[in-house]
Order: structure tokens, then sequence, then C-alpha cells
């Protein structure tokens, strides 16, 4: 009776085995489970970075969080402004643009949990993105007549997309207040030197886009001054990574490493 309920009367595949091994079912472990196979993940994966240079990504990511952060709570971010961008530059001239893409990225990410998301913004839009260009031209060998400009180009951008972006945050227009003070200090220039004249819209414009380009450009330069001297010093990094020409080099004292060698 018991066997013809249940299905206890069916043949098993288990049954006549002699051993544990006999009963396991083919491809099964050592548990009895069936096994599951899983690709392989390797160096050459692709978007799968090495363990070392996951690690060293998060602590640049970390010390440029906690840089930006203390800096803007002390508001002394003005005294730190070439420090921001160093650390993507570093992972962009160790390990590529991914690694330094991701140090951008999480850093981000840290600041919009521990200062919020306009700091976190202002972060992107000021230093990671143009950090970011920088690495990535430095990486093709491009020379500081593209570099120069480019990186500039994405800073300027960037700041007009960050007042924006705190105009919609703050919920004041603050790209108004900005064309309101060039206004007033372009008529007072015209006051001073004699003329008549009032300002126009489109002139108060070309001025403010103009100098939010002179500022980028003079910062830019400074950037591009510096890390061909603090570049030199960091281990991993090749001492012509920067691309400085060589009047520049001279100027700042820099020794002529490179194919020649020291001389």
């Amino acid at each position: 009776p018991r066997a013809s309920a249940a299905g206890y009367g069916a043949s098993s595949p288990y049954e006549g085995a002699s051993s544990p091994s006999e009963r396991r079912p083919e491809g099964a472990g050592p548990g009895g489970f069936a096994r599951v196979s899983r690709p392989r993940r390797t160096r050459d994966t692709p978007d799968v970075l090495p363990v070392r240079t996951l690690v060293e990504c998060a602590m640049l990511a970390a010390l440029t969080g906690l840089l930006f952060h203390l800096s803007t709570l002390f508001r002394v971010d003005a005294w730190f402004g070439a420090l921001f961008p160093l650390p993507v530059v570093i992972a962009a001239a160790r390990h590529g643009n991914e690694a330094s893409a991701r140090v951008a990225v999480v850093t981000t990410l840290l600041l919009f949990v521990l200062s919020g998301p306009l700091r976190a913004a202002n972060y992107v839009f000021l230093h990671g993105a143009m950090a970011f260009s920088l690495g990535a031209l430095w990486n093709k060998k491009k020379s500081w007549w593209v570099t120069v400009p480019l990186s500039a180009a994405v800073r300027s951008l960037g700041i007009f997309a960050s007042l924006a972006f705190s105009s919609l945050v703050l919920r004041e227009n603050v790209m108004r207040l900005l064309v309101t003070q060039m206004f007033g200090l372009l008529d007072q220039i015209a006051a001073n030197v004699g003329s008549t004249a009032a300002p126009t819209i489109g002139g108060v414009w070309f001025c403010a886009v103009f100098f939010v380009l002179l500022n980028s450009l003079s910062y830019v330069a400074i950037l591009h001054a510096v890390y061909a001297i603090v570049l030199r010093a960091v281990g991993g990094i090749d001492p012509e990574y920067v691309n400085a020409p060589e009047k520049v080099k001279k100027i700042l004292g820099v020794p002529p490493y490179g194919a020649g060698g020291a001389r």
C-alpha cells in the first residue's frame, strides 16, 4: 500500500547505489547540491579595477571629501583651492580615467552625506569636472595650449552651472544678483571716467562672461604650474606627465627629466 501512494513505487535514481558518492547526482557539489557555473571576474573584465586600485581610489576620495568639507566649514576653502582637484588628477595619472572618475563620484557622494547636495554639487561643478578633464587631457599627452583653454572652459561652464543649481536650491535668482552687481560696477566705472552712458544688459552679460573666463584661465594656469612641480614628488607618476614646455620648466626651476634623463 505504501508503494502505491505518493509515488513511492517509482524507481529512484539512487536505488542500488552502494556509496554516497554513487548516490550523488551528476554535477552536484560535495553537499549533494547542484553546482552553479558563474563567470570568473579577472582584471581584464570590463568595469572592474584591481582591489589595490579601488582601495587607493577610496582613500583619495575620503581625503578629498574631508578636506573640502572642513575647508568650507571653517571658511578657508580659498586657501586650498589648488588641492581639491589634486586627488582626481593623481588617480588619473596612476590608474587612468576610470579611476579618476570613480574618485570624483565617490567624493561627491561622500560630500552629499556630510555637507548636503549644494556643496556636493559645487565640488562637482567647480573642481571635479575640471580635474577629470585635466587628467584625461594629460593622459593623451596634450600640450598646454590645449589643456589650459579646455580646462578653463569646463570650469567656466561649471561656475554657471553652480550658480544655476544654487538658485534652484536656495530659491533665489543668484544669476540675477550677479548681473545686478555687475551693472552697478560698470555704472560706477562709467561715472568715474566721466561718461553718462548707462551699461546695457548685453554689455553686462559680456563683462560677466569675460571675468568668469579670465578667472578660470588664471586658476587653471596656476594649477598647471603647481602640478608641474607637485606631481614629480608623487610615486608611480611619469615626471613628464604634466607635459610642461621647456621655457616653463626653466622659469619654475623644474629639473629637465624625461627622455634625455637628468642633466
